[in-house]
Order: structure tokens, then C-alpha cells, then sequence
């Protein structure tokens, strides 16, 4: 549960940083934050569900896709607009 608890924490890059910069979000910070982001929920799927590489790597980029679809809707993707 402890380990749960800290994927939680850790994990969410994306939407924090929509949260705090609001619209002022760059775009190596979106992306530095994406990366982040996937690699936490990665390398926790790996260590709490015991997953193979491969469903690790899946784990980590469906918990991605859901923090950068959340995290625009915070504001956090506007440095995406052209």
C-alpha cells in the first residue's frame, strides 16, 4: 500500500504542472514532465505488480496518456498551439 501511495505522489507530472504554471507551461517543461511521468508509473508497475518489460512499458504509458489528457484540460498544454 506504501508503494501505491508513492506512485500516486510521484506520478501526476503533468497535471501538477498545469496546476501551478497555469497557461505558463513551456514546452520542454511539458515534455520534461511527460518523460517524468512515464518513467515513475514505469518503473513502479515494474516493482509493485511484478510486470514484464512489456507490461510495465503499457502500464506506464496508459497512466501517462490519462496525467497529459488531464493535465490539458488544466491548462498545461498550451504551449502546443500554434
Amino acid at each position: 500500500m506504501k508503494h501505491a501511495l508513492l506512485v500516486l505522489t510521484l506520478s501526476g507530472c503533468v497535471t501538477t504542472a498545469g496546476i501551478v504554471k497555469k497557461q505558463d507551461v513551456s514546452l520542454p517543461l511539458l515534455i520534461g514532465a511527460t518523460l517524468a511521468d512515464l518513467v515513475v508509473t514505469s518503473v513502479a508497475a515494474s516493482q509493485i505488480q511484478e510486470y514484464s518489460y512489456g507490461g510495465s512499458l503499457a502500464t506506464g504509458l496508459a497512466l501517462t496518456a490519462v496525467d497529459v489528457a488531464v493535465g490539458c484540460l488544466t491548462g498545461a498544454c498550451t504551449s502546443l498551439r500554434l
